[in-house]
């Protein structure tokens, strides 16, 4: 079926990294837009001619669930498709990534096809349509269940740099996970625990808003529940002054052993 899945071999760059030598989640989710963005452009649809077209693609949900933690230089065997595609306007990406026979991490994005200069949703062109089929491989990610926890919650406040701005002029989305990770690790140094054994298992996020260069952010976390002793659940709140950019909630552990530290951090 033409157009309908690709497979690329991609690799992480070295500040994808963590001083324990494993990648970031925000870096995860970075090398899963360069696996969509490879597919548009072999799909016909390079960023020129959505420029030319006056139209673009922005993401409001994403599920991510990582595996395993892969080394810097390791090939990932990315593999990427549309799973959904109602009324060529909201659509569903999948992406695979695999090294040496194991998944590293699989994701599912919906984006939502828009004007360019109003941001607002905009029906595709046919030719669109038909360049990104949908095929149904296997079936899209959802966060692991967990059990109810309330904690306690913090913020964390700071300005978005204008370096940060992506092609559109705004925050790319792997930046908020990046914002939610940095409040857990501000949260663990509180707590005495080293930020560096940070592991991800999951998170989703649902984005309402962009957010600007110079725009103030405030990440608001709290304790939502557990997965056993393995993991911790938290849900952000990510806003600025114009209102909610997003919701966000993460699933981590520790890396070595049991992440009952992790756990305590928010009673």
């Amino acid at each position: 079926m033409t157009n309908a899945l690709w497979e690329f071999p991609l690799i992480l760059p070295r500040n994808a990294f963590t001083a324990r030598e494993v990648p970031r989640a925000a870096d995860v989710w970075r090398l899963c837009q360069d696996a969509a963005t490879l597919a548009s452009i072999n799909a016909g649809w390079p960023a020129s001619r959505f420029l030319d077209e006056r139209v673009t693609f922005v993401v409001y949900k994403m599920t991510v669930v990582h595996n395993v933690e892969t080394s810097y230089g390791a090939v990932l065997d990315t593999k990427t498709w549309i799973s959904r595609f109602r009324r060529r306007t909201l659509s569903a990406r999948e992406v695979r990534i695999r090294t040496g026979g194991e998944r590293v991490a699989a994701a599912t994005q919906e984006w939502v096809h828009v004007d360019a200069d109003t941001l607002r949703p905009k029906q595709g062109s046919v030719e669109l349509g038909e360049a990104f089929p949908a095929v149904d491989v296997e079936p899209s990610v959802t966060l692991p269940k967990f059990d109810e926890l309330p904690g306690a919650g913090d913020e964390f406040v700071f300005d978005m740099w204008q370096t940060w701005s992506d092609p559109l002029a705004h925050a790319n989305h792997p930046d908020y996970i990046g914002w939610c990770d940095e409040a857990t690790s501000r949260r663990m140094v509180a707590s005495g625990i080293e930020p560096t054994r940070l592991r991800p298992i999951a998170e989703q996020a649902t984005f309402r808003l962009s957010v600007l260069p110079g725009e103030q952010v405030t990440v608001r976390t709290k304790r939502i529940g557990t997965i056993g002793t393995d993991a911790v659940v938290l849900m952000h709140h990510l806003e600025t002054k114009r209102g909610t950019a997003a919701d966000a909630t993460t699933v981590r552990a520790l890396a070595d052993g049991s992440s009952v530290a992790l756990i305590s951090a928010w009673d």
